[in-house]
């Protein structure tokens, strides 16, 4: 944790701080960067005269923008691709509004985290490029938080994931790994930035074999020369096109909001399991806002074996703090561990032995039925206080404001199926499933949401607006809401696939068959 922020926030609040937990682009494939790594770290070159000079800045900034401009350090890069996405970036001022609405929150710590580390900030737009800077995105190849970690390198990079908690998805520990994964590979590229990028994107071992290829071959080994799929030498210039906006928006006709060169929140460290949706109304927190700060934890509750500590907005951390007296005490959860299956277990039987339930058990371990085998190892959750009421209606409220003209979420109760929700909204099941790209197979948890379509509401103009999510393709918006790719261009103006971003929002007119 950076000493100056430390600083500035103790004669505030007399708080200490730590580290916490937490954390593809809109294409990202399972070939993704922060694809499935093993760590092998290479020997750290010296000091860059950027780090030199970031190390010695001492500007003093009102606009957190300008800073980060101030610390650019990537080639000025003239390229056609470069150019068409500085003409889609040119078009979409609601795009760059959206992406620094939901950046406010984080950039001031990644951008933070950057300067002291002496790496360009053009990076700190990378999760933009990634997620739209939303811990909570996730992409079919399982690539979760703003900086998109697989499962196994999220590992490799020491960010814990169990029953509890997914540090991929918290803000400071997926930082802290990002930032050393990426300059791991910037001393693998030897310091060229634009193969670093590719890197993250592709993976190391796709980069190198590209390389290897070209200089066979006799041909250029730089990013532009290299022989790498569509998505990758399209994200590449999404940062290139995005960060030329950030530096001169009135240049493309852009009005660019100013964010507050201040520290936004700050850790409070907790000596217990809380309820985080009590506490945020104790506090009079949005509880949106404390569980996006907190987006590491899997449920409305604090991970019982640690981390201890929640990230609360600076500005409503001193009353947080008095709040957390007057929490009543969770009772103390067991934490069982592991378990290898012996003959004659049943799910059943060794829930009740570690005071659980078959499904908290199934959900950790992700078992489609209560099938075992001698010998197979299960993560046992322990007891769960599950759905307090203050979380059903933190979770009720959240989903009203993420409703979307005619789309809604539903929350799964106990008992629902497919038919039942499917019969409820006036829908199909097939519907339902194609809405949340879900197979018939798929398991419904209670407290889960899903994406339901208002069938009295699209009867009045068939019109809705989707806003695409990383790992989403023009096939597969096109497949849910069964449009045609072509249609869904013309409504929306747009030339070709590329030009989608997370973040950005579709229109989408319905067909009376939805």
């Amino acid at each position: 944790m950076n000493h100056s922020i430390r600083s500035a926030l103790l004669p505030l609040i007399c708080f200490t701080w730590f580290l916490i937990l937490p954390g593809c682009s809109t294409l990202k494939q399972v070939d993704n960067p922060v694809a499935e790594t093993s760590i092998t770290e290479p020997t750290p070159p010296e000091e860059s005269e950027l780090g030199a000079k970031l190390r010695e800045h001492t500007g003093d900034y009102g606009n957190l923008w300008d800073e980060i401009i101030e610390g650019y350090d990537f080639p000025d890069i003239s390229d056609a691709k470069v150019d068409k996405n500085l003409r889609w970036l040119a078009n979409n001022q609601r795009y760059l509004d959206r992406v620094t609405e939901q950046s406010k929150p984080y950039l001031y710590y990644v951008a933070n985290e950057l300067r002291e580390n002496g790496m360009p900030m053009e990076l700190a737009l990378l999760p933009i490029v990634e997620s739209a800077y939303n811990p909570f995105a996730s992409s079919p190849s399982k690539a979760v938080g703003f900086w998109q970690f697989m499962p196994n390198t999220g590992r490799n990079f020491g960010l814990k994931q169990n029953h509890w908690y997914d540090g991929r998805r918290d803000i400071v520990a997926s930082t802290d790994a990002a930032v050393r994964y990426l300059k791991r590979l910037n001393t693998m590229f030897d310091g060229d930035w634009l193969l670093t990028i590719a890197a993250y994107n592709a993976g190391e071992g796709t980069i190198r074999r590209a390389i290897e290829k070209n200089r066979k071959q006799g041909k250029k080994t730089d990013f532009w020369s290299l022989p790498l799929s569509q998505q990758t030498q399209s994200y590449v210039p999404q940062l290139l096109a995005l960060s030329k906006v950030i530096a001169d928006p009135e240049k493309y006709d852009l009005e660019l909001e100013e964010i507050e060169n201040n520290p936004y929140f700050t850790t409070v460290n907790v000596s217990s399991p809380i309820d985080l949706a009590q506490a945020a109304r104790m506090a009079e927190i949005d509880p949106k806002e404390l569980r996006n700060l907190n987006a590491g934890y899997n449920k409305w509750i604090t991970d019982p074996t640690g981390p201890h500590q929640l990230l609360v907005p600076v500005a409503d951390a001193a009353q947080f703090t008095l709040s957390l007296d007057k929490l009543p005490k969770i009772t103390p959860i067991q934490v069982a561990g592991d378990y290898k299956v012996k003959s004659g277990d049943t799910l059943g039987a060794i829930a009740k032995r570690f005071g659980t339930s078959v499904a908290a058990i199934q959900s950790a371990n992700n078992l489609k039925s209560t099938q075992l085998k001698i010998g197979q190892s299960l993560s046992i959750p322990g007891q769960t206080p599950l759905n307090s009421p203050y979380a059903i209606q933190a979770e009720q409220e959240i989903a009203q404001r993420d409703q979307k003209n005619t789309g809604t979420f539903y929350t799964i109760k106990s008992g629902d199926s497919f038919w039942t929700i499917a019969k409820k909204h006036g829908t199909s099941v097939n519907n339902l499933l194609k809405w949340n790209d879900m197979s018939a197979k798929s398991q419904l948890n209670p407290g889960q949401k899903l994406l339901v379509m208002n069938a009295a509401a699209t009867q009045k103009d068939n019109k809705i607006t989707y806003q695409i999510k990383s790992g989403d393709t023009l096939y597969k918006i096109a497949n849910k809401f069964d449009v045609s790719k072509k249609d869904i261009l013309s409504w929306n103006k747009v030339k070709d696939e590329s030009y989608i971003h997370p973040g950005q929002e579709l229109t989408i007119y319905l067909t009376a068959k939805n």
